[in-house]
């Protein structure tokens, strides 16, 4: 129990410090080439790990399967990804868009039910009325760049959501760290296509000491070692018990923001901060009676 808190901590504070870290080389980097980058080298520290899986379980790979991986790897990188990275980039606190993307269990609620034919319940209606109301109230319609950096930040988590139900209408036999591994591999390969065919560079920003060692560190330590942790969580204990670190991002994110990028916390960031992560704790508790396929969806990323 002692190992798999210290991964679920690790996996929850490297997961944290996205959001903020990312914001300050946001201006410098571009959102394209910092997706790719960063999902580039995370995906490629998780591919040993898949295919040792894949051995050791003697699971083979169709190319239906390939095909599948690859396209959830658009959806999740070359989609959401990108655009969470954008809603960053233009986003006045990192932690706002942070809080808006934990709240991607609403629409993984509602997209449940419509791919995996899930019940809607009174705790899962309840537990999307806590996490809208959690977005509502970041909402700040007085500037266009946070209207901008909100609806890209709603837009993210809702096809992180669809990635993650897709995912497991899918590629059921997979597990977790195999489809990630190759699905963030091709996803940032798709990432690598669409560089080049646009011609821009995607090294043009990473000019200093300072650019390059926090690109490495989003790349290595938050993508890498991140779910890395995460997996090695599961192992240990369960995918229930390793999903906490997504409810301890939210909290531990307004508190990133400040030390790493020196923007004060608004009281309302706290109000949506419980709002969301309510919800996600509401929508991620299993019902007495609840069905094995409907057990798998409980996660939040």
């Amino acid at each position: 129990m002692k190992n798999s808190f210290f991964y679920i901590l690790l996996t929850a504070v490297l997961f944290t410090t996205l959001e903020p870290v990312s914001k300050l080389i946001a201006a410098d980097v571009s959102p394209l080439a910092m997706t790719f980058i960063r999902f580039f080298i995370g995906g490629a520290m998780l591919l040993p790990f898949a295919v040792t899986k894949l051995r050791k379980n003697n699971i083979k790979l169709s190319a239906k399967d390939f095909i599948t991986l690859a396209l959830l790897g658009v959806l999740c990188i070359c989609i959401s990804m990108l655009m969470l990275q954008v809603a960053v980039l233009k986003a006045d606190s990192p932690a706002l868009i942070a809080i808006i993307f934990c709240s991607n269990s609403v629409f993984t609620i509602l997209l449940a039910t419509v791919f995996l034919k899930e019940k809607m319940t009174v705790k899962k209606a309840l537990a999307m009325v806590l996490c809208i109301a959690g977005v509502l109230v970041l909402a700040d319609f007085s500037s266009g760049t946070n209207v901008v950096s909100i609806l890209l930040a709603v837009g993210a988590a809702l096809t992180f959501s669809l990635y993650t139900v897709l995912s497991k209408k899918y590629s059921a036999k997979l597990s977790g760290v195999i489809q990630t591994g190759f699905s963030f591999f091709f996803g940032s390969l798709v990432l690598l296509v669409i560089l080049l065919f646009t011609g821009e560079s995607i090294f043009s920003g990473l000019t200093t000491g300072k650019t390059i060692g926090i690109m490495l560190y989003l790349g290595v330590a938050v993508t890498g070692l991140g779910y890395w942790a995460f997996f090695r969580a599961m192992e240990k204990s369960s995918a229930t018990a390793a999903s906490t670190a997504f409810f301890i991002k939210p909290i531990l994110t307004p508190f990133a923001a400040f030390f790493i990028n020196g923007i004060a916390p608004a009281p309302k960031v706290f109000a949506a901060l419980i709002l969301v992560v309510a919800g996600s704790v509401l929508a991620s508790m299993p019902t007495k009676q609840m069905e094995p396929s409907e057990q798998h969806t409980q996660t939040i990323n």
